[in-house]
């Protein structure tokens, strides 16, 4: 049987739109688990189409287009000298690699997942290893590339990671380290990095890790540092404590009316934040700035009236050590007054504001206060308001969707400054 095997072989290979022929019916048995089906061949030769005609024994000399079912090509092979070999077991051996149909297929790599998540459940009990292994092999959860669920190894990384997570907070070097003996094994970019930040978020009611503060903050909800010099808030008139002992620097900086930049590393350490002035009552006001010169302007204000009020620089964006230093403040009862600038960046941050805590006020941050101006907002822009879904936002959505322009907060600081000095004469409140 080999040496006819052979023979048909070499006849198919010496008349190419045989060869054509068979190796399409292959991919109709790929696709339809089983054999059958009609070929189309287009733009043949003469000598294609002669050689065609004579294995069919049907003249299609004159055809444009030659159909074939695979009927007529199995009753073809059942003419030739080859026949006492099956059409299937020779276009089978034929088929460059082990023909299976894509059914069949599938079913191999559903088989072989099953087997491999069933020994990572084995080897990783923990209830977080447990519960995204199980999403994953439930399809609850699908990785972002179809090759990673045959990398056992990368797979029990990120298990092992999840099993270790810290109590308290650890750099992810370290973390990396701990877990694999690899202060890298966890780096961003790299394909453990990005499935343990998408197992991360699994836990983290499917938080977003696109952007480095996202992937940051992410890290930050389990206890993970990464970037904790360079991330920073800017505050003034704030203490701080640990074991219930002021720090010292805090208190410092406050007592001498200077602002603090604090790096990341520095907030998380604070077991509590409090205003300098007053013990910390439920709704003591902190103010909130987008922009350091309008943080900068209101803060000259207060050193020359040698007062003290909660405030707080956002340096235009929502870092880390911004989360880290509010949730600290809203843990101890602080209300938040934010004024941004009135563009899409400054509504998504109050927009994330109002979404993460319940005392957040819009100060001086409405539709009232938003005026037109010459600074043209692109369509790019424009786009990024769709996002914004909170409904007292909305007024000022539909301002700036009509008058297509954007209004910095450095226009209402004689208004900002009038609020803050509020606070002395209303017992620390705003009405």
């Amino acid at each position: 049987m080999l040496d006819l095997y052979e023979e048909a072989r070499s006849y198919f290979l010496q008349k190419p739109v045989l060869l054509q022929l068979g190796m399409d019916f292959c991919g109709k048995y790929r696709s339809l688990s089983h054999w059958g089906g009609i070929v189309r061949l287009e733009k043949l030769s003469i000598e294609e189409k002669v050689d065609l005609s004579s294995f069919l024994r049907k003249d299609v000399i004159k055809n444009e287009q030659v159909r074939v079912s695979y009927t007529a090509f199995s009753r073809a092979w059942e003419k030739t000298k080859f026949t006492a070999m099956p059409l299937e077991d020779f276009l089978a051996q034929l088929y460059p690699g082990q023909l299976v149909s894509k059914r069949e297929c599938k079913e191999k790599i559903a088989e072989g997942r099953q087997q491999l998540f069933a020994e990572l459940l084995q080897e990783h009990p923990c209830e977080k290893a447990h519960n995204w292994l199980q999403a994953l092999q439930s399809y609850t959860l699908r990785l972002s590339h179809l090759k990673f669920y045959e990398r056992k190894q990368l797979l029990g990384l990120v298990a092992k990671a999840l099993s270790m997570l810290p109590d308290g907070y650890e750099r992810l070097p370290f973390f990396a380290n701990r877990v694999s003996g690899n202060p890298h094994a966890l780096d961003w970019g790299t394909d453990a990095g990005n499935v343990f930040l998408q197992a991360l978020s699994f836990f983290a009611d499917g938080a977003a890790y696109d952007t480095v503060e996202d992937k940051n903050e992410l890290l930050y909800v389990f206890h993970l540092l990464r970037d904790d010099i360079l991330n920073f808030a800017t505050v003034f008139g704030l203490r701080a404590l640990n074991s219930h002992e002021n720090i010292s620097y805090w208190e410092t900086a406050a007592q001498s009316g200077a602002p603090l930049n604090l790096p990341f590393r520095e907030i998380v350490r604070a077991e509590q934040i409090l205003p300098f002035m007053g013990g910390g009552e439920t709704g003591f006001p902190v103010f909130i700035v987008e922009n350091s010169g309008v943080f900068s302007t209101l803060i000259d204000t207060l050193q020359e009236r040698r007062q003290i009020v909660p405030l707080l620089c956002l340096h235009g964006q929502m870092k880390t050590a911004s989360w880290a230093l509010l949730d600290r403040l809203a843990a101890s009862g602080a209300t938040f007054w934010y004024s941004g600038d009135f563009d899409p960046g400054g509504l998504i941050i109050a927009q994330k504001l109002r979404q993460r805590y319940e005392r957040v006020r819009l100060w001086n941050f409405s539709a009232g206060e938003y005026q037109k101006t010459k600074n043209h907002l692109s369509k790019c822009q424009l786009n990024r308001l769709a996002g914004i879904c909170d409904i007292e936002l909305q007024p000022i959505v539909k301002l700036m969707l009509e008058w297509k322009c954007a209004f910095y907060q450095e226009s209402l600081i004689d208004m900002l400054l009038h609020d803050i000095m509020l606070i002395r004469s209303k017992s620390g409140r705003l009405e």
